[in-house]
């Protein structure tokens, strides 16, 4: 892409965006950041710097049905967004992961497994740096693997991957997307572009990820954790790849539905002639990413672990279903619409009870209360924590498990910072009872 002379305007002034401009001044472009903060922007008038650019590329945070970006559109300015924008200037092999859960981990355990079979690479997305600040560093030798949002997959009209991951899709933002075949359709924007001498793996078991097959004309590679494919899948206690066993099941830290996370990092692996015995020793020594599940204190001999990044109904039942032993859990954060039916229609028979805070927790305790699920509120996370600490004790359970179902924005910026705030909690727990 020849941006020499070019006006290229960056919307949205986080990291992304600050390294989207930084590579187009590199390539020789004017680059202007805008962002609706006016304390971040480098222009005061909107007007004139969309109307004036040649280039816009867009930040995951800045919705496709955004106002200035449909009028950019309309003038014939050419729109990107910045992992689309990225892509064009990097020379490595990418591979690209989304689905609704696991693509952070799913991500690093690519990563992790080409590195010990001592392929250079690189992950990027919101597990680290940004695309734009790696991809004209990477040559043809390095390969890429890249975290894919639906936000980041909306609208884009080049990007293809040299290997494109499905994990699964389930209801999550809609208040982004407006509707699930909308969501659906900015997750098939990473197979779109593919051509056949590229690679898609995806999930046989998820109906709205075959629901998309009908589009791939890259070479097709599935992974099952129900069924032998002709790919990754279980069998009889191991990870399998086309007949041939890889991995004890028991030997990762993974089960259940998490496993969807293993069988998609095994198949990109053996597509590319990594040994299967690289394979196993990589998968056994994979931690993993921070608020998934994490171990993060004792009390009274009741095991804490801190799932934090459990933003939707799915990612609560695939970790209720990965603990071992009888587990009370902690769920509750931002009203976005979650169906709390079927999350206690789908937690595993381990799960005694849970205690519930948040924006949500009246629609959880009513949905509780339903199925006639044992459920306690609490005002904060702390007091939940301590009293799910209790009622772990009276059911006579091993663990508490905080996953809460639900996005973090009633009371926290992120995630991160909600999972932080509870690792805290725990550590003061700890120091008091």
């Amino acid at each position: 892409m020849n941006l020499v002379g070019k006006t290229v305007v960056v919307y949205g002034a986080g990291i992304s965006g600050i390294s989207a401009a930084a590579l187009a001044r590199d390539h020789g472009a004017r680059a202007i950041i805008y962002d609706d903060n006016p304390k971040k922007s480098h222009s005061t008038s909107c007007t004139s710097v969309f109307n004036d650019c040649d280039v816009l590329v867009v930040s995951p945070g800045v919705p496709s049905g955004n106002p200035h970006v449909l009028d950019a559109k309309l003038a014939g300015k050419q729109v990107l967004g910045e992992m689309e924008f990225a892509s064009l200037f990097c020379a490595a092999e990418q591979i690209a992961v989304t689905g609704t859960n696991g693509k952070t981990t799913t991500t690093l355990l690519i990563d992790h497994i080409l590195r010990s079979a001592h392929i250079p690479s690189h992950a990027v997305g919101n597990v680290g740096a940004a695309f734009s600040s790696v991809a004209d560093k990477l040559d043809a030798m390095e390969t890429v693997v890249i975290e894919a949002s639906s936000f980041q997959l909306e609208g884009v009209t080049r990007f293809a991957p040299d290997i494109a991951v499905m994990l699964n899709i389930t209801p999550d933002h809609l208040d982004r997307h407006g509707n699930m075949q909308r969501y659906i359709g900015a997750k098939a924007g990473i197979f779109l572009r593919q051509s056949e001498s590229d690679v898609a793996v995806y999930n046989a078991d998820d109906e709205n990820v075959l629901s998309l097959l009908p589009v791939v004309r890259a070479r097709k590679v599935p992974f099952s954790v129900s069924h032998p494919v002709d790919g990754a899948y279980l069998s009889s206690g191991f990870v399998c790849w086309k007949g041939m066993p890889v991995a004890e099941v028991g030997d990762t830290d993974f089960c259940g539905r998490e496993l969807e996370d293993v069988l998609a990092a095994v198949a990109v692996a053996a597509v590319k002639n990594v040994g299967l015995y690289t394979v196993a020793s990589a998968l056994a020594s994979f931690s993993r990413p921070e608020f998934r599940r994490a171990a993060c204190g004792e009390v009274d001999g009741v095991k804490i672990f801190n799932d934090s990044k459990a933003t939707n109904v799915l990612a609560t039942v695939s970790a209720a279903e990965g603990m071992r032993g009888d587990t009370v859990l902690i769920l509750g954060g931002a009203d976005r619409g979650e169906d709390f039916d079927a999350l206690f229609a789908a937690l595993p028979g381990r799960v005694r009870g849970a205690v519930v805070t948040g924006e949500n927790a009246a629609k959880i305790i009513a949905s509780a209360k339903d199925r006639g699920f044992p459920v306690a509120e609490s005002p904060d996370l702390f007091d939940a924590c301590a009293d799910a600490l209790d009622m772990a004790k009276e059911l006579g359970c091993s663990n508490v498990l905080f996953s809460p179902s639900s996005k973090s924005y009633d009371r926290f910026t992120g995630f991160v910072e909600r999972g932080r705030a509870f690792d805290a909690a725990v550590a003061r727990l700890m120091r008091t009872r």
